[in-house]
């Protein structure tokens, strides 16, 4: 029930942004609440960035340096740098943070050098479906049916696979509920193989 309110919340709510950033208002309309407000750091982050420049150039490839200033603890801020690589043809970027390989959404050195190249949106690759409003939406109009055979393994695994897909979301959010995910999902499959075994 609490996840049903969420996803109304999610779809209903228009948030709050905290900069004029074209990142930010484009997104503010596709990504769930929770996930928004996490982007939103990054966002607001690329402010804390500076000194953006071109270090090499590999045919389409650019590479690129983006320091920013980083809070450590017990310390005053230090200067960090990140290593981005940009693609020009197919908008592809890349950066050392691995951020988004980690949590699914663009960091803000990624976004400080779209913002020098003028590309004023995030691009589509980015955006990943299991963080849009819409997603569920989506989810039920490719799956859903009015001629539901409870009986049917179709059904079965469609359903199971609706149930899953905000365990995997949880799981992928740190690394402590991955392993929690990890070993729940290996008892599950070592209990099939238990009854499998007593059958035969």
């Amino acid at each position: 029930m609490k996840e049903v309110v969420a996803d109304l919340e999610s779809r209903r709510s228009s948030f709050e942004l905290k900069t004029k950033c074209n990142f930010e208002v484009q997104l503010c309309k596709v990504y769930t609440k929770e996930i928004f407000k996490r982007f939103q750091l990054e966002v607001e982050g690329m402010y804390s960035c500076f000194n953006t420049r071109q270090v090499s150039v590999n045919g389409p490839i650019i590479t690129y340096i983006v320091k920013e200033r980083v809070e450590v603890e017990g310390k005053e801020k230090e200067v960090r740098c990140y290593e981005v690589l940009y693609e020009t043809t197919q908008v592809d970027i890349r950066c050392i943070c691995s951020l988004f390989n980690y949590k699914g959404y663009l960091c803000r050195h990624a976004l400080n050098v779209l913002n020098y190249n003028g590309v004023e949106e995030v691009p589509s690759r980015y955006i990943l479906p299991r963080w849009r409003k819409d997603f569920k939406c989506r989810y039920l109009l490719h799956h859903g049916s009015s001629n539901i055979d409870v009986y049917n393994p179709v059904y079965w695994h469609n359903h199971l696979y609706k149930l899953a897909l905000p365990v995997a979301e949880e799981g992928a959010q740190s690394e402590e509920h991955y392993k929690t995910t990890l070993q729940a999902l290996e008892e599950l499959l070592n209990k099939f193989h238990l009854v499998e075994d007593t059958l035969v």
